[in-house]
């Protein structure tokens, strides 16, 4: 288990956390602090105002990670933040007895508080937590998958044609027309975003639209009328209703799964940040890696993290914030907020069904 795990599943369990240090913290004053002399993993403060800097560590086995942990602590001295400063280092308590003794002579020579945690101990946390906040114990949810399919309004173009020919039925070659060919990249993203938000179903080598495409298609945006660069027409309102109301069914096809998955990625990140670049902090990439279940490069999972915002941006859901960082902030929305509430009522009832106990009827 990285650190990076550890340390969000520790700042998640605040009261966990208090008892691991004999330390009742109040706030969390500050996560991977930046400073003059290093970036302190995190700071806390209690009822009576005493603030906590803790270097956060799994195993120190090894002289080299000894040596590290020891300088960042001794340069994190020159930093303080109130008058009461206390300073600590966490590791796991699996660490070796040899190591454990240079740990505890250490913080006695230079009155460092010592603690640890159990590595095992925090892996079931985690699991509890990550179930806590998804509602999804129990369930089998799409992966996350990545997708060419940069944003929603695509729908114009694959649903265009339906309007075109006036039918509710059209063969794969009449709607392959409209692409470069029934057999690229680029017609089957089209055709997987259709039928993943539910606007045509597919029978054999023929496509038919459902009521949700026809409600798209009635609600078009009139300069779908007007360009031949179809793609690049926003949603109309009457549109995005329709595509929330698709998305909010409770039927869980990938890309609507996708959805929900980038939800809980702002909301376990508090939206604080979105990479910006295709190359950014192993630990973060660490860390929503094993949110999201895969094993995504940083330069996959920039552009997984990027597609969805889009899509998101494009419903109302969420807000990006630009900044002058390598990341973006994001919030959601009143609506965002509406929608992952919606989500987690969809879940808890299938859940409850799922796991309906049976024993009141004996």
């Amino acid at each position: 288990m990285n650190e990076s795990i550890v340390q969000w599943t520790l700042l998640n369990n605040l009261d966990t956390l208090s008892g691991l240090l004999n330390f009742k913290i109040a706030v969390k004053r500050g996560e991977e602090v930046s400073t003059d002399f290093g970036r302190i993993d995190f700071v806390l403060e209690n009822y009576l105002g005493t603030r906590m800097v803790v270097e956060l560590e799994t195993k120190l086995d090894n002289k080299a990670k000894l040596d590290y942990c020891f300088d960042q602590v001794k340069r994190y001295k020159n930093v303080s933040y109130s008058p009461k400063t206390e300073y600590c280092i966490l590791y796991a308590s699996e660490t070796k007895p040899k190591s454990k003794r240079i740990v505890r002579d250490f913080g006695k020579k230079h009155n460092v508080t010592i603690r640890t945690y159990s590595i095992d101990e925090v892996k079931t946390l985690y699991v509890s937590t990550v179930e806590k906040l998804s509602l999804s114990f129990g369930l089998v949810l799409p992966d996350p998958k990545t997708y060419t399919i940069c944003h929603l309004r695509w729908l114009n173009k694959i649903l265009k044609p339906f309007d075109d020919y006036k039918t509710d039925k059209l063969s794969r070659k009449k709607l392959a027309r409209y692409f470069t060919s029934p057999r690229t990249t680029n017609f089957w993203c089209y055709r997987k975003l259709a039928l993943d938000f539910e606007m045509i179903t597919q029978e054999g080598d023929h496509f038919i639209i459902t009521r949700n495409g026809k409600d798209y298609i009635e609600n078009f945006n009139i300069d779908v009328y007007s360009t031949r660069r179809l793609p690049t027409v926003d949603l109309t309102n009457e549109q995005k209703k329709v595509l929330l109301r698709v998305i909010t069914n409770g039927d869980w096809t990938t890309l609507k799964g996708n959805i929900y998955w980038f939800l809980r990625f702002v909301e376990i990140t508090k939206g604080q940040w979105l990479p910006k670049t295709k190359i950014f902090q192993k630990t973060r990439l660490d860390l929503v890696n094993s949110l999201f279940g895969v094993d995504y490069t940083s330069r996959t999972m920039y552009e997984f993290l990027k597609f969805i915002c889009d899509w998101c941006m494009e419903l109302g859901l969420v807000e990006r914030i630009r900044m002058e960082t390598k990341y973006d902030k994001v919030y959601l929305t009143p609506l965002g907020v509406e929608i992952n509430n919606i989500f987690s009522l969809d879940l808890q009832l299938k859940k409850s069904r799922l796991n309906l106990n049976f024993k009141y009827l004996d």
